[in-house]
């Protein structure tokens, strides 16, 4: 439970990063899983409240809490204040002790915004730098060299994050749809510990093209581990550019408005889930 401050990051971490910034201004994506008449699922899209399924689908809500509006609600139970507290809103976290909680505060108090990290391996990406001898690769190389250096690490606070190298401040989250169904734990002031985002990120460079016409990404898998089954795919090839190196800088696309580009695939399934989808056949990924 201790801290080491890093000089390089003004001497704090990417907890106390985390910590001092509006909950408001978190890049944080997740995956609404509600199918159209194909059978397809609508993807990525921004953490967010939204009236409807505009962010998260009708059982994903509920997953959360009581949807607001339902008869009967409190603010411990309502589903949106639990999302905005999973996102680091502290408008109704409890300051005392669990059994002096007020009903006004009900919401577990937390040392830190950024959840324990356990067995989730740090991941490194700087620029591109495989010698593929590959069609379209060098030019990939060449215009993304510039790019800015990041660590991705899965918290057991539900969420995959995305640190800049430069000061230690998060650029990304994500959700994944099979940790939904454990996210209220989160907010219960008897909670312990469980596990969510618990496996190892790791990532490579793809060719989401043709041989003829290349079109060469940067993608992250994350994984579950201890927290689920299945494993998520995200797009990493434009966190922004550093100006250090002299080369054109490339502008961020990390933002909850490119989330459905962003949010590559999901195949993810919690822990109980008794769906009949593609992750029901994928286990636990240590």
């Amino acid at each position: 439970g201790t801290t080491v401050e890093n000089p390089a990051w003004g001497g704090k971490n990417t907890a106390d990063k985390l910590d001092a910034m509006a909950a408001s201004a978190r890049k944080i994506l997740t995956w609404n899983d509600k199918r159209d008449n194909t059978g397809k699922e609508i993807g990525g899209t921004p953490f967010k409240w939204a009236s409807g399924e505009t962010n998260l689908s009708t059982a994903q809500q509920k997953q959360l809490g009581v949807i607001p509006g339902t008869a009967g609600i409190t603010i411990a139970t309502n589903a949106q204040n639990r999302l905005n507290y999973i996102r680091g809103d502290s408008t109704y976290e409890g300051t005392e002790s669990p059994a002096n909680y007020p009903a006004t505060k009900p919401f577990r108090q937390r040392k830190s915004k950024q959840g324990d990290i356990i067995n989730s391996v740090v991941w490194y990406t700087g620029a591109p730098s495989s010698d593929y001898n590959l069609k379209g690769y060098s030019s990939f190389v060449s215009s993304n060299r510039s790019r800015k250096a990041m660590i991705y690490v899965g918290g057991n606070d539900g969420m995959l994050h995305g640190f800049s190298t430069d000061d230690g401040s998060e650029k990304i989250a994500y959700v994944p749809k099979g940790v939904m169904g454990n996210l209220k734990d989160l907010s219960l002031p008897s909670y312990t510990h469980r596990y969510y985002v618990d496996g190892s990120p790791f990532s490579g460079d793809v060719n989401w093209g043709t041989d003829k016409d290349p079109d060469w990404r940067s993608l992250l898998i994350g994984t579950l581990g201890a927290g689920g089954k299945g494993y998520f795919v995200l797009d990493i090839t434009r966190p922004g550019s550093t100006t250090s190196t002299g080369a054109t800088a490339v502008a961020s696309n990390f933002s909850a408005s490119n989330a459905a580009s962003l949010a590559v695939m999901d195949k993810t399934a919690g822990a109980g889930d008794t769906s009949t989808g593609e992750a029901a056949d994928i286990g636990h990924i240590f």
